[in-house]
């Protein structure tokens, strides 16, 4: 019996890599500590580049004002967007994010439903491009008030995904071992959306990012109805960016939702800003405004492969910064801070030399890379060590280490005890080149 154990355990990382993800870790986690493995949680968790601050002090400055009220349509409000990868996802894909994100935030309250705006544009008359759901969350005070946007393009490559529909039938699933079968499942579910993002689908996958970016700054909670239907966010929409410099934006992506946001972000550096006052002035705004991007298991150097460059790059000293010579910047600053687990075999840090080359310089982007376990590594016992690649995709929602980091930053006075006493702080400083 002691001769089979691993490989039982080896049978159990392969369930995991299938895709039967709960299952595959469940049972391994028994027979571990069956074995007397220490529980003690070793994940790692290392930070390094430049420092950020996370959503709190974005609410932090919201305690000086009075208790909102309802209709209040000047209160400034802080604004989460996230916008999911690959694979299927249904509106409630973010809970287990949002849910992480309001415990390390103190925003026990939220509003019973969220608010919904089903995406439209005249582009695509006849195109599903998913929605938006609005959830508001407060503290007890009813002081702090955050938006949190749940962005589901999903629907966008179902069409894609239902080509291999036939792949389900009993003809083809009889034929395959089992934990063949699973891994068939999965790959029929997240392969296309990437194959369907380099071809035709790509287009409405960045117009459903970009509505979401644009109703997020032109419009505040109490000014959205609980559905909004049939209508597309652009100039001429009542309230059309009023909100940049009023509101604190933060992003959140995940695997290829990290490539369509940042590729939805270039594209708006070339509006034709001229042509119409209002971009101008979305534009002018957005200049003089910071944004933070949470990239969860970033995809951007392997995302890149086969792609045309963009106009401009390797120039943002030129644009960037005090001592800026060219005008045309986008914001003025767009904080990249990159996750990756080391066991993902879908995702990557982003060096430094890589944002040069290859990300928007109008962008004036500054990366910080997370390099952090949120799939946990078991031995073998004699075999080596394994992490489901599976869970190290897609663990990050409910991983309270990705949420204080989310909520309260690295490298400022202000972190959460979780970073502090579990994540390594290196910084980088680019004054040391010089």
């Amino acid at each position: 019996m002691k001769r089979s154990r691993p490989l039982i355990l080896a049978l159990l990382a392969t369930l995991g890599l299938a895709g039967c993800e709960s299952f595959g870790r469940g049972v391994t986690q028994a027979v571990l500590e069956g074995t007397g493995e220490p529980a003690e949680d070793t994940r790692a968790c290392e930070v390094e580049g430049r420092p950020f601050v996370g959503v709190e002090p974005f609410l932090a400055a919201q305690d000086a004002l009075p208790p909102f009220e309802e209709g209040d349509t000047d209160r400034p409000e802080v604004k989460v967007l996230y916008v999911h990868g690959i694979g299927t996802h249904a509106p409630g894909h973010g809970t287990a994010l949002r849910q992480n994100l309001a415990t390390s935030l103190g925003l026990e309250i939220r509003a019973p439903r969220p608010k919904r705006i089903v995406i439209a544009h005249q582009e695509f008359p006849d195109q599903d491009l998913g929605e938006i759901n609005v959830t508001r969350l407060s503290d007890a005070s009813r002081r702090r008030d955050l938006l949190f946007y749940e962005l589901t393009w999903s629907p966008i490559t179902q069409p894609d995904k239902d080509l291999l529909a036939f792949d389900k039938e009993q003809d083809y699933v009889l034929r395959r071992a089992a934990v063949n079968q699973a891994m068939r499942t999965f790959v029929n579910d997240i392969a296309p959306d990437p194959l369907a993002y380099a071809g035709k689908k790509r287009e409405p996958i960045l117009m459903s990012v970009t509505q979401s970016i644009c109703w997020m700054v032109s419009s505040g909670w109490s000014d959205l109805p609980e559905l909004t239907e049939n209508t597309w966010c652009g100039p001429g929409l009542p309230g059309f960016g009023d909100r940049v410099t009023q509101d604190d934006f933060v992003i959140i992506t995940h695997s290829l939702g990290s490539r369509a946001t940042l590729d939805a972000m270039q594209a708006l550096t070339q509006l034709p800003v001229t042509a119409d006052p209002e971009i101008k002035r979305l534009a002018d705004d957005f200049s003089h405004r910071d944004i933070q991007i949470f990239m969860l298991s970033n995809q951007l150097p392997l995302l890149e492969a086969g792609r045309e460059g963009q106009q401009v790059v390797g120039q943002v000293d030129a644009y960037c910064g005090p001592n800026a010579t060219k005008p045309g910047r986008f914001f003025n600053t767009t904080e990249i801070i990159a996750f990756s687990d080391p066991n993902d075999l879908m995702s990557y840090p982003v060096p430094d030399q890589f944002a040069d080359k290859y990300i928007e310089s109008r962008l004036c982007p500054s990366v910080t890379n997370v390099t952090i376990n949120v799939a946990a590594v078991n031995s073998l016992l004699g075999l080596g060590d394994v992490a489901n690649p599976l869970g190290a995709h897609t663990g990050y929602g409910p991983d309270e280490r990705v949420g204080a980091l989310i909520a309260r930053g690295a490298g400022n006075p202000n972190v959460a005890p979780i970073v502090a006493e579990r994540c390594t702080w290196r910084e980088t400083d680019e004054s040391l080149m010089r």
